[in-house]
């Protein structure tokens, strides 16, 4: 019986620790959304449009209905298990080491969709701001802002995240700014996509809104009854559908369904069209703003990486495997981001695998865990 309890208690000192640390409602919130909201925000709509035309800020709404709905999900998982997060849960549902060896590809998936916001983000800035910059810099300067960021631990980063989305604020203001020459022909008649299409194009609409797994680690550290923790959640995916559907419905009101897809970047080049006596480049104002954002997310993945490798290893020390992480993360970004083909089968490799690390073996770990419930549960109480 001494040995079932000490199963149930956490591994190490650092992850008591972890455990005991607590963040607010509103820390948790803008967590998820500096997570959610990153790189994709420049490119959404070009990508809905290749796929769903005009109808593809009705394929972005199902996108966050499915999101909802696995968050839920985990919910229910989570609401069982309040002093589990992500890679306990693993190893405690499915046994030690198949649990270890999904946390080892977890920590792999996480670092990879790192690597991935790396060549995108230098990508974006190569093109619109700095053309003879050398890609290694720009993605190691990142690298550095996420290591500083994680070194202070989830409360810091807590905190931090709380006060950079203050700057959404600019993001929001220019996009609204854009509607002013809206056309809403542009996106009419509604449906004429078809079924067919506005599903594919639901795909596209999930894989920008990947992120949310952050809630499988954080969530035993929400202060808060688990209803209103799950209120939280909701209210971050409605946040963010509608600063998706205003990136949507800005752009796809300004360019017509054919110059759009000339246009891989349709919000910097919306913007580019508009000058103020104070800010003569919005769109670079805008990209100022929108690294921010890029950051918090890359930080997110870093630290979900490094997080989880060091549970694995069973170690009280964080930084180290945060170090090694990055320096994954760093070196696949230059290997994989020498080239748009290259950078496009690397991108589609990774988003596929968010549809396995963020929807399937959740769920997995959520029916597995409802079967075994008597035998887990009655563990724990023993």
């Amino acid at each position: 019986m001494a040995n079932q309890k000490n199963q149930n208690k956490p591994k190490s000192q650092n992850d008591a620790t972890f455990l005991n640390t607590k963040i607010t409602r509103l820390q948790f919130f803008f967590l998820i959304i500096q997570t959610q909201i990153g790189v994709g925000v420049i490119s959404l709509p070009y990508n809905l449009q290749q796929v769903a035309k005009q109808d593809g800020w009705i394929s972005l709404i199902g996108a966050s209905l499915i999101v909802q709905l696995l968050l839920l999900l985990y919910w229910l998982l989570l609401k069982n298990t309040p002093k589990q997060h992500l890679f306990m849960n693993l190893e405690k549902i499915f046994g030690k080491w198949t649990g270890k060896a999904a946390t080892l590809l977890y920590c792999l998936y996480f670092i990879a969709v790192g690597a991935l916001i790396l060549i995108l983000y230098t990508r974006v800035i190569n093109l619109w701001m700095l053309i003879n910059t050398p890609k290694w810099i720009l993605m190691a300067l990142m690298v550095s802002a996420g290591l500083y960021l994680v070194s202070g631990k989830i409360k810091v980063l807590a905190r931090a995240y709380t006060l950079f989305s203050g700057l959404m604020l600019i993001l929001v203001v220019s996009l609204i700014y854009g509607i002013r020459d809206a056309n809403f022909i542009f996106i009419l008649p509604i449906g004429k996509a078809g079924i067919e299409p506005i599903l594919k194009g639901i795909n596209e609409g999930v894989l920008s809104l990947l992120g949310f797994v952050f809630v499988l680690i954080i969530y035993p550290l929400v202060e808060g009854t688990d209803k209103e923790k799950l209120k939280t959640i909701f209210y971050t995916q409605w946040f963010i559908l509608g600063f998706y559907l205003l990136v949507v419905f800005s752009t796809f009101t300004f360019f017509g369904a054919k110059e759009i897809l000339l246009v891989p970047e349709p919000v910097l080049y919306m913007l580019k069209a508009y000058e103020f006596s104070v800010v003569e480049r919005l769109d670079l104002f805008f990209i100022s703003v929108w690294i921010v954002s890029v950051t918090t997310s890359f930080t997110t993945y870093l630290y979900m990486a490094g997080k989880g490798l060091k549970h694995m290893l069973d170690s009280n020390k964080e930084m180290p495997f945060m170090i090694i992480m990055a320096a994954v993360a760093l070196t696949l970004g230059l290997i994989f981001g020498r080239g748009e083909q290259l950078i496009s089968q690397y991108g589609d490799i990774v988003m596929k695998f968010g549809y396995l690390f963020s929807g399937l073996l959740p769920v997995l770990l959520l029916v597995v865990f409802l079967a075994r419930k008597k035998e887990l549960t009655g563990r724990d109480s023993t």
